[in-house]
């Protein structure tokens, strides 16, 4: 993922703002989008609508609904492409469908299926492509607190589709001419074939604008948290200002102006009346202003609105007093109560409810703030990423050196030293694994490196290629291709070396 080549923006945002940059993600590629979701949905949805008129029966139209998880794979596919400046074709996501396809599908087709956070969780079991316990290890991560409002958006898409289907089929039906004279339970309750067609072209046509816009919010979302836990807007920015720094070339005009300004005598205003009159202005209201002339007092007080005041009271006041005054009131005549319900069970379950929130209020609240007790593992976690380095080991080059030549005959020295960090922390990490925190820098990985497993051989190689690295990708000093050559010989020849040292 190459955060420079970003279309918009990437800076830490609210979940609301975020949601609203997706939004812009559907506006700008609306076209696009939409061809995309008609390509992979327009030919299945026909013939299960087809089958469904044919049938009088809504279960067709409930597998499309299902499904929905799959037909979203294309649309976030087309998204994280697009915002990093490449735009797939439509052949290309055909032909790329089992890569972005399948990856976690099963689980959210299954026992995932109904999870209101699926648009944000789709991101990693796509984009990430990790799974089992790293990817609960990474849901755990994005789903800290503060939360990310996608539960919300789901619930909010969800009305929405609802509320646009129902207008547009009523748009439809008052289109009718009033000959037929049709009634409303005609159309709406009365269900037919070809009433039921009508519903469900009305209901894929909504489709067509709500799940891309959908996707596209959830992708927002993703990017949103990854900004606040590793930083991108700090990395986009070092990165711009290296790039300031380094076309500034031309310091003739700074040297001229360093060399004029000793014989050059300085101005020496005097203060006008106006300014010393705006002075005094500004010191007496400070000194009206302070605490001592203008004390302030902060009172916080709650009341219940139309308790005495009121002869009207709120319908909760009336449920309460209903349960627990009224049937309490031995007077009162319980035969003839419309509710002949005994005192104790409804007692039994107004605590069992009680206790139930309670408990399940305090396991909430300890486990977003981290004090609750959680079953480690003997083995830490290796991450799959470091300063947004993927060190995942499907991802690295088979072959290291070639990859490094390549790269260095390109003369993109950056791009030689990334292949061997990744392949450097991945040997390293695997050999010394450490728990690291989301969106731990070079420097910190290998601070903890050192302070867990102090220097072996492995861990002081890798101090010498940060070193190199840091130089190159953020002071913007290039290391020599010699020394990317020592370098990558070095780390081939480690388990050779740490048998001579050994």
């Amino acid at each position: 993922m190459e955060l420079e080549k970003a279309s918009a923006r990437l800076a830490p945002r609210s979940p609301w703002q975020a949601a609203d940059l997706g939004t812009q993600f559907y506006r700008h590629w609306a076209g696009s989008i939409t061809g995309v979701w008609l390509l992979f949905t327009a030919v299945p949805y026909a013939l299960l609508l087809a089958l469904a008129a044919a049938d009088n029966s809504l279960w067709p139209l409930f597998v499309f609904w299902w499904l929905k998880p799959l037909w979203e794979r294309p649309l976030l596919a087309f998204y994280s492409h697009a915002l990093f400046g490449e735009t797939l074709t439509l052949k290309a996501l055909l032909k790329r469908w089992r890569g972005y396809a399948l990856p976690g599908l099963a689980g959210q087709l299954t026992w995932r299926r109904l999870s209101p956070m699926r648009s944000f969780n789709a991101c990693v079991w796509q984009l990430e492509q990790v799974k089992g316990e790293t990817a609960s290890q990474r849901l755990k991560v994005l789903n800290s607190y503060p939360s990310n409002r996608a539960g919300m958006l789901t619930l909010l898409v969800l009305h929405l589709e609802q509320f646009m289907t129902f207008g547009l089929m009523a748009l439809l039906y008052t289109l009718v001419p009033w000959q037929f004279n049709l009634e409303l339970s005609d159309w709406f309750y009365d269900q037919s074939g070809l009433q039921l067609a009508i519903s469900g072209l009305c209901f894929y046509l909504v489709l067509c604008v709500t799940e891309p816009l959908y996707v596209a919010c959830g992708f927002a979302l993703y990017l949103n948290k990854r900004t606040w836990l590793e930083g991108w807007d700090l990395q986009l920015g070092l990165t711009r200002l290296g790039e300031r720094r380094r076309a500034v070339k031309n310091v003739i005009g700074a040297l001229l102006i360093f060399m004029l300004v000793p014989f050059m005598e300085p101005a020496h205003a005097e203060p006008s009346a106006s300014d010393t009159t705006t002075s005094e202005q500004q010191q007496v209201i400070e000194l009206l202003a302070s605490p001592d002339f203008m004390p302030l007092e902060e009172r916080t007080e709650r009341q219940w609105i139309n308790q005495d005041n009121s002869d009207a009271e709120s319908w909760m006041e009336t449920l309460w007093r209903f349960l627990f005054e009224n049937l309490d009131d031995d007077e009162t005549d319980i035969s003839n109560s419309p509710l002949n319900i005994p005192d104790a069970l409804l007692w039994a379950i107004f605590w069992t409810l009680f206790v139930a929130l309670a408990l399940w209020l305090i396991i909430k609240v300890a486990n977003q703030f981290g004090l609750r007790g959680h079953r480690t593992s003997k083995r830490p976690m290796i991450p799959t990423h470091v300063a947004g380095l993927d060190i995942r080991q499907r991802s690295l080059p088979k072959n290291l050196n070639r990859a490094v030549e390549e790269a260095l005959k390109t003369g993109d020295i950056r791009a030689a030293l990334a292949v061997l960090m990744r392949a450097a922390l991945a040997g390293v990490l695997a050999r010394y694994p450490v728990a690291l925190a989301a969106g731990s820098t070079e420097q910190q990985c290998l601070r903890t490196l050192q302070q867990q497993h102090g220097d072996p051989l492995p861990i002081a190689y890798l101090q010498r290629l940060t070193q190199a690295w840091i130089s190159t990708a953020w002071a913007h000093r290039p290391v020599s291709d010699e020394q990317v050559r020592t370098l990558a010989q070095h780390w081939q020849q480690m388990d050779r070396l740490e048998a001579d040292h050994g």
